[in-house]
C-alpha cells in the first residue's frame, strides 16, 4: 500500500479519522461507480459500521488515498502526459462553459 492509503487505514485504525465530513453535493465532488466483489463490499460494510461512517464515504476516502498513491507511483514521463491531459480537457470544459453561457441580445 502507499502512504496515503496508510495513512487512511491507520486513521481508521486509531480512531482518528477526521470528523464526519461527507461531503456528497458540492461541485467539487464528482461521484463515480465501478464494479467490486460482493465479498469486499460486505467487508466495507462491516468496517463502516464498526466506525460508524456511512459506507459511500468511507469508499470514497479509500478511492482518493488509493489513486493519489497510483499517481504518485507513476514514472515522470506518464505523469506529464497526464498533466497535458488535464490542461487540454480543462480548456474544451472552459470552451463548452463558455458557448453554454453564451446568449444573444434579442435573440430567440
Amino acid at each position: 500500500m502507499g502512504d496515503k492509503i496508510n495513512e487512511l487505514v491507520a486513521s481508521w485504525c486509531s480512531g482518528t479519522a477526521s470528523a464526519y465530513s461527507c461531503d456528497l453535493r458540492s461541485s467539487s465532488v464528482r461521484n463515480v461507480s465501478g464494479p467490486v466483489p460482493a465479498a469486499l463490499v460486505r467487508e466495507l460494510e462491516a468496517l463502516a459500521h464498526l466506525r460508524q461512517r456511512d459506507p459511500a464515504c468511507m469508499v470514497g476516502d479509500l478511492l482518493a488515498a488509493a489513486i493519489s498513491d497510483a499517481l504518485s507511483a507513476l514514472p515522470d514521463t506518464v505523469r506529464a502526459q497526464l498533466k497535458e491531459d488535464r490542461i487540454a480537457t480543462a480548456r474544451a470544459e472552459a470552451e463548452e462553459q463558455r458557448e453554454v453561457l453564451s446568449w444573444h441580445v434579442g435573440g430567440t
